[in-house]
């Protein structure tokens, strides 16, 4: 279903800017709604308790998977965009370092498929919970450090 809806999106998106914004414009109050509920529902799934027990493996492991993936995107970013504006590459990476909601997505169906156990699918969601709330935080952080530094000074 996902799928399919991803496909859609992609196909009226080629139909040209004024039918794209026109849908844009009917359809925003579905997509709120729509996000606020995922967002509630992903809540319910999450155990408190849980996360009070585990946190320090949680809060672990999502340093890890932010670090990481802030760590691979700047790199990457390093060949993609020219060597004079390392600050974009900072800025863009910390852009990039949460877990994507996607993640619920597919533990949910993983898990309902039964190829993960429940403490691993509850892993899961705290990790991406934590990384999604980490985000607002990093992401000020690197444009605040940049912002500061002058134009000339290249940070690698």
């Amino acid at each position: 279903m996902e799928l399919g809806c991803f496909l859609a999106g992609a196909i009226l998106s080629t139909q040209g800017h004024s039918l794209v914004d026109e849908i844009q414009h009917i359809t925003e109050p579905l997509k709120d709604f729509f996000s606020a509920l995922f967002f509630t529902s992903i809540g319910l799934h999450i155990f408190p308790t849980f996360v009070l027990y585990e946190f320090s493996i949680l809060l672990s492991l999502t340093f890890v998977v932010v670090i990481t993936k802030c760590m691979t995107a700047a790199f990457v970013l390093g060949f993609l965009l020219p060597t004079t504006d390392s600050n974009i590459k900072w800025i863009v990476a910390s852009g990039l370092a949460q877990v994507s909601e996607f993640s619920f997505v597919l533990g949910s169906r993983a898990r309902r498929l039964g190829i993960l156990s429940r403490e691993v699918y509850l892993l899961i969601l705290g990790i991406t919970t934590l990384s999604l709330l980490l985000a607002p935080v990093l992401w000020h952080f690197s444009t605040y450090r940049f912002k500061r530094l002058p134009r000339s000074v290249n940070v690698h």
